[in-house]
């Protein structure tokens, strides 16, 4: 097993996460723990390496309100001067007890917390809650639902995407480049209303179903808009890889090495720029997905290309997928009966493996275990921030694209 990415207990049985969003049923401690074992078993708490003292060595104490921490959450640096010796993070003042919360809801209730856990990954949330419920149900869904699925996760995606390389260009004080991929980032958004109804793809999913269908003027309209910032994009990136004041900041900064992210349990396009492929979509027949980028550095520079040629990947997935769902226009609600089980479901989000654990007893939501990226992706910042300067933190921070409240749910 080269990554765990949970543990847990229910009635009696120790479950564990593998890779690829796998599970097991283990007795006792038959298996080998893997290096992050603790991560995942203490994983409401610090995230982080050891807290490094000594002569001249304080705590610089970073948020959690406070400018270049979008989020509630804090960075506590030990630090001597302008180098970093050492990170923890403290993701506890987004903590919600979601999954807590779940525990005696109704599914369609459970949904609706799904879509909290995140605001940038809503869609990817309530999609892994909706499979595993399904696969509890035994719904079988029609094709162009999946499509249009599919079509949500790429368009959440692009957007994460295009605001990642925004905040990267941002801390390099591209102010020119930064301008344009703020645009792109909004325009993304108003592509997501036409889609959905909602910027952030919020409510899109529903057990069994989704909540909206295109009409062909409003498929037409989305793929006219994607071209156009496919073709923005492209400009864009292509001169923003002349620029080397902008490359110099990314180059080498937060390397995180193969091995050390199989350690740490890293999913994603993180894991993508640390010369491992591994993308669940690889996995999911109705993707046919071959053409994954891959980058042997390791660096924030790798992470931000693995980022932006996933997004020319994604225009070109949803462009084909809204093609065989042009003609589709069919509402009628997928009936399901509820009943009790078990299951596991997993998802590619933008930064990431997000995997679900529902057992439902007596028709009501039992026990809930939710895997998120950012759990892994902060770990992989505080080890990658040690030994850098400052100045480095931004880009280091930004490049793995996490979020405190996606770690702390």
């Amino acid at each position: 097993m080269k990554k765990l990415l949970g543990a847990f207990n229910y009635n009696g049985e120790k479950f564990i996460f593998q890779e690829n969003g796998t599970i097991a049923v283990v007795s006792g401690e038959n298996y080998v723990k893997p290096k992050n074992y603790d991560l995942i078993n203490n994983r409401n708490t610090i995230i982080g390496n050891q807290k490094i003292t000594g002569e001249g060595v304080f705590n610089f104490r970073y948020g959690p309100v406070t400018g270049g921490v979008a989020e509630a959450g804090i960075y506590n640096i030990f630090t001597n001067g302008e180098k970093i010796l050492g990170v923890q993070i403290d993701v506890s003042y987004k903590r919600r007890y979601i999954e807590d919360k779940l525990k005696g809801k109704s599914i369609e209730d459970g949904l609706k917390l799904a879509n909290a856990v995140c605001g940038n990954f809503a869609f990817s949330h309530s999609l892994a809650y909706c499979k595993t419920i399904e696969k509890i149900l035994q719904i079988k869904l029609p094709e162009v639902i999946k499509y249009f699925r599919i079509v949500g996760l790429e368009l959440e995606r692009i957007y994460n995407h295009f605001y990642v390389i925004a905040e990267l260009a941002k801390g390099a004080a591209q102010k020119v480049y930064t301008s344009h991929m703020q645009y792109l980032f909004e325009e993304s958004l108003r592509v997501n209303k036409i889609f959905s109804g909602s910027r952030h793809l919020i409510g899109f999913n529903k057990i069994g179903g989704i909540s909206k269908y295109l009409n062909k003027e409003e498929i037409v309209k989305i793929i006219d808009k994607l071209s156009e910032l496919e073709e923005r994009f492209k400009y864009l990136y292509e001169k923003s890889l002349e620029s080397g004041n902008y490359l110099d900041r990314l180059h080498n900064t937060g390397i995180i090495t193969t091995e050390k992210a199989l350690e740490i349990g890293l999913t994603g396009p993180s894991l993508r720029a640390s010369n491992f492929r591994e993308d669940l979509r690889e996995f999911d027949n109705d993707y046919n997905l071959t053409n994954i980028p891959v980058k042997e550095e390791g660096d924030a520079l790798a992470r931000m290309e693995v980022r932006a040629e996933e997004i020319f990947i994604s225009i070109n997935i949803i462009k084909e997928k809204l093609q065989k769902i042009k003609d589709f226009n069919d509402s009628e609600k997928n009936e399901y009966k509820i009943k009790d089980g078990e299951e596991v479901a997993a998802v590619e989000s933008p930064s990431g493996t997000i995997c679900y654990f529902i057992a439902i007893k007596n028709g009501l939501i039992d026990y809930c275990y939710i895997v998120t990226p950012s759990t892994f992706g902060f770990k992989a910042i505080a080890d990658s921030l040690v030994g850098q300067i400052f100045t480095d933190f931004v880009f280091t921070v930004e490049s793995f694209g996490v979020n405190f409240a996606d770690a702390a749910r």
